[in-house]
């Protein structure tokens, strides 16, 4: 069971559902079977790229990657160490070089920073596709490098765009797999763990409803969990 499906057993363990079932016919569809009726597909909702001549990759796996790389990196170098703090937004632009040595040359960039700090914003390019830019705090934080945030430029443009887009190929895509036994089942669910959005906002939630058009598919219920807290979810 992979970290998708974990989150997506902790949701349906919380819908009062007597049993839960994974893998109830074996490594074939559904992931899930609920009460012996309601079958479950689970997903990644992740941000494609389109590479010439290839299928999409998934970005968030370097995306969560570089996220989570940044946000150490800020929390190693400390707290200020001259009674000021900066805030850090990076961009990501692919094809991604070096990706490797991100980390070595972000730790090494903000640390010559650091020792010759300028007044002012900032931009510096660590390595080709990726950037970073420290902009002065307007108060001292906890730490030196305050993470602030992240863009992706092969992202659709703004959130609920990304969210539409790339929920239309999840759900696509999980439909034409379902597609061949799906009159096994009388329900259907699809959850999607949200690496897009990592859980709306109460007020996101209610614009997505108003503003996004998705083609269900078939399924009877498409369900978005926040990675951070599969007890957080909305239903489109």
């Amino acid at each position: 069971m992979d970290e998708a499906e974990m989150l997506a057993g902790a949701f349906l363990h919380s819908q009062g559902f007597k049993t839960v079932e994974y893998e109830p016919d074996g490594n074939i569809p559904p992931d899930f079977l609920c009460d012996s009726r309601v079958a479950v597909e689970v997903r990644r909702l992740n941000h494609h790229y389109e590479s010439d001549g290839e299928s999409p990759e998934a970005l968030d796996k370097k995306g969560v990657a570089i996220w989570n790389t940044v946000k150490r990196i800020l929390i190693d170098l400390g707290p200020p160490t001259s009674g000021r703090s900066w805030w850090v937004s990076y961009t990501v632009r692919r094809p991604l070089k070096d990706f490797k040595n991100i980390p070595k040359l972000l730790k090494k960039a903000l640390l010559e920073f650091r020792d010759d700090r300028r007044d002012g914003e900032q931009k510096i390019a660590v390595v080709e596709g990726f950037s970073v830019r420290i902009i002065p705090a307007e108060m001292i934080h906890d730490l030196e490098f305050v993470f602030a945030s992240a863009s992706d430029r092969d992202s659709t443009g703004w959130l609920l765009d990304m969210m539409q887009t790339n929920l239309q190929l999840c759900i696509d895509e999980k439909s034409k797999k379902i597609d061949k036994i799906r009159t096994s089942y009388q329900t259907w669910w699809l959850v999607l763990v949200d690496m897009i959005g990592w859980g709306l906002s109460d007020f996101d939630q209610e614009l997505f409803k108003d503003s996004v058009l998705i083609n269900k598919g078939g399924w009877h219920k498409v369900i978005l969990i926040d990675p951070r807290d599969p007890g957080r979810y909305f239903e489109i």
